[in-house]
């Protein structure tokens, strides 16, 4: 849901004032819920409502406007779908990747440890929130950073020394 809200933001954005109306449901990963929505112009409305229960998820999408490019607005939603294409861009465009030694900017300070999970997501996060990185701390704690900049994440000031092979 996070790709999508990102895309709908430039959408209502940029289209709004073109945008007569916009209707769908959307199938969201990792949610058992429909997610209806509904917009006329640069108003937006969108809510979970029942179950999908027996019904097959689906994601259907209805916009009525002008001066709208179809294909440039279905390639567009199309890179918002949990795909592994997807999944797959969004990890190629971190900063860092599984096993770097970062520090992390915790309420101790700049704390070191190791990147054990990319694209990091927890049940108690918000529908559309996705953590770039799990870290494992130096001092046992397992965290998650919110942000991939470097007010929250930057690569470890000092590397730990290679361990020396044992005879």
């Amino acid at each position: 849901l996070g790709l999508y809200n990102a895309w709908l933001d430039v959408l209502l954005r940029e289209k709004g004032a073109d945008l007569f109306r916009m209707k769908g449901v959307l199938a969201v990963k990792g949610i058992e819920d429909k997610y209806a929505f509904h917009a006329v112009h640069m108003i937006y409305k969108g809510y979970f409502m029942d179950p999908w229960a027996h019904e097959a998820p689906v994601t259907k999408l209805t916009l009525i406007g002008k001066n709208l490019d179809h294909e440039a607005l279905r390639k567009a939603f199309m890179r918002c779908l949990a795909t592994e294409e997807n999944d797959n861009a969004y990890k190629d465009k971190l900063r860092f990747q599984t096993g770097d030694r970062v520090e992390c900017n915790s309420e101790s300070g700049w704390s070191p440890g190791v990147i054990v999970q990319l694209a990091y997501r927890e049940p108690e996060f918000g529908v559309g929130f996705l953590a770039p990185y799990q870290v494992s701390l130096d001092n046992g704690r397992l965290i998650f950073c919110p942000s991939d900049d470097d007010m929250c994440i930057r690569l470890a000031a000092e590397q730990p020394p290679a361990k020396k092979a044992k005879h």
